[in-house]
Parts: C-alpha cells; sequence; structure tokens
C-alpha cells in the first residue's frame, strides 16, 4: 500500500475523496480525471502500484487536485481492508465512491478456469457490495455523497458465452437501483451506468475481441462515456443510458422473449477467431465414472426357512 503524500500528524480532520477503482486505465482512468477536474480529491485504486504511481502523478499535474492510490486486491476480503485502513491513514474518507474495477471471460461456461469465474464474482459483486456498505452508511450519516457501479447494459439481458460477467452486471443493476431508492431523501445518489462496447483492452484480455458485438455495436470512447457519468451522476440519475443504441437495447429487451432473445445474444457474442469462425466448445476428455451401486446379495429363497 502507498501514496503519494505521507501526512503524519496523529488527530487530524479527515478530508473528502473520491474512490474510484480499477483507475489505472480505460473506464476507471476516465473517471478519475473526470472527478479530478471538477476538483474532487481522488484516491485510485488498483492492484498494480507502478501503474497507480503514474497515473496519480498525472492526476495531480494535469488538475491541481490531490491524488492519492492505494494497491491492493480487490477481490479478497482482505484487499477491501486495505483500502478502508489505508484511507484512514490518509486522512480521507470516502465521499464519492465509484465501483469500477471489474473482470470478463468469454466462452463456453464448462471451458472456464473454475478459478477465474469465481475471481469475476468476487470482484464485480463481492467487492461492490462489500465497498458500499462500508461507506454508504457515514455518506448517509453525513447527508452528502454518492455511489457511481459502472455495470454494462449486458446486465439487462442474459448473454450466452459471458454469462457470468453479463450475470453479475445485472446484480451490479439491481442492487443500485434498489438502494437509490432506498436513500432516496438522505442528499446521498446511488447511480449505475450501464455502457455498451468501450475502447478498452477488457474485450482482449477476456477473449472476446472478434466476437460480432464489437464488429457491430457502435463502441464508445472511455472519456465520452466518463463525462456524460459524471454529468449525471452529480445530478442524481439512477441508471445512466449514454448513447441511443444502448438505450433501445436496454428498453427493447423487455419486449423479446427468451426463444427470440436468448439466441440473438449467442450469434453476437459468440467467441470466434481473427477470420470470423465461430469457436467451439472444448472436448471434455473421458465420460465421468459412475459408481454403480454394489448390488444386493443373492439369497436363496429357502435360506429364510432355515
Amino acid at each position: 500500500m502507498s501514496s503519494m503524500v505521507r501526512v503524519k500528524e496523529a488527530h487530524r480532520p479527515l478530508k473528502p475523496a473520491a474512490v474510484i477503482t480499477g483507475a489505472t486505465q480505460g473506464i476507471g482512468r476516465a473517471l478519475a480525471d473526470e472527478f479530478a477536474k471538477h476538483g474532487h480529491t481522488v484516491v485510485l485504486v488498483a492492484r498494480n502500484e507502478a501503474h497507480l504511481g503514474e497515473a496519480a502523478k498525472a492526476l495531480a499535474a494535469a488538475h491541481g487536485v490531490p491524488a492519492h492510490y492505494i494497491a491492493c486486491d480487490l477481490a479478497t476480503e482482505a484487499g477491501c481492508d486495505d483500502l478502508a485502513a489505508g484511507l484512514r491513514q490518509e486522512g480521507l474518507y470516502c465521499e464519492q465512491l465509484v465501483n469500477n474495477a471489474a473482470i470478463m471471460t468469454a466462452g463456453f461456461f464448462q471451458d472456464q478456469d473454475r478459478e477465474t469465474l469465481l475471481k469475476i464474482v468476487d470482484l464485480n459483486v463481492r467487492a461492490v457490495v462489500d465497498l458500499t456498505r462500508r461507506f454508504l452508511p457515514d455518506m448517509i450519516a453525513r447527508g452528502q455523497g454518492g455511489v457511481l457501479n459502472v455495470s454494462s447494459v449486458e446486465g439487462f439481458m442474459p448473454v450466452p458465452y459471458q454469462a457470468t460477467y453479463a450475470a453479475t452486471k445485472a446484480c451490479m443493476i439491481s442492487l443500485s437501483r434498489a438502494l437509490a431508492y432506498e436513500v432516496m431523501g438522505t442528499g446521498v445518489r446511488v447511480c449505475t451506468v450501464a455502457p455498451g462496447p468501450v475502447e478498452t483492452d477488457i474485450h482482449a484480455k477476456g477473449g472476446s475481441e472478434h466476437s460480432r458485438y464489437l464488429a457491430y455495436y457502435p463502441r464508445m470512447s472511455p472519456e465520452v462515456l466518463a463525462k456524460a457519468s459524471y454529468r449525471r451522476f452529480m445530478r442524481g440519475n439512477w441508471v445512466i443510458l449514454e448513447g441511443w443504441v444502448n438505450k433501445i437495447v436496454a428498453i427493447g429487451v423487455r419486449f423479446f422473449p427468451g426463444i427470440v432473445l436468448i439466441p440473438s445474444a449467442g450469434w453476437f457474442f459468440r467467441v470466434r477467431d481473427a477470420e470470423g469462425n465461430p469457436q467451439w466448445a472444448k472436448p471434455q476428455g473421458t465420460e465421468p465414472q459412475v459408481t454403480k451401486p454394489p448390488e444386493p446379495s443373492k439369497v436363496p429363497s429357502d435360506a429364510h426357512n432355515n
């Protein structure tokens, strides 16, 4: 864990900060820039300490605001503990929480690494619940602040070949909308932004860089998304949909029966190679061994008469 400035006073009033997870690149980095541009002290959170330091220095130089960073793995409970402890060490409290950190993998569910799937759930869902529960009560007590959850338009529908990722984003949308209602009248905002494909490397890292949704669905730059998200977050919009295609998809999927919607999503999200050929499930090896119960011993019928 590290930061740009170490303040050594034992007793000092805590100062507000915008905490952005997954902040070294892509949407998170653009959102950090947007918050810093509007005068917020920012705390960047990710695993790579070197990249965090570079990003924090760049933000401080560009916008003249304090920029701190905390290196931790939010996919673990210990990582969330480190974030909370790091804020106290820096003399800060979380006024705005941006849950952006996420990972994605694509392909047939049965072919994907079990540990990776569980890590997707831990980072995309458990960490969001954990951090929100840690910081939201104090926001409500102060009567100000907010939580911005970066979801995806995939969260509005089942998505074959990205089943786990889409399910975590559906959870985030549901959680955000419910909490937005709960905090009404408290001065606190809970919002979720649900973008379509954004020009980041998450698709390549997840193995979907040749899928049809990237060819046919308009992509947005992180900077355009961050600017719209910040503006609407500050207005208190519950669900932020930037771009007319995203709005059509989010609303339109409600009217399509699953027999149409799911195969259509599968056609768009099927993993393909560079030539556009669909990839098939890997052979699962030998058939699972089934242990048959032992046959009951055959006893002559007249044995019971002995």
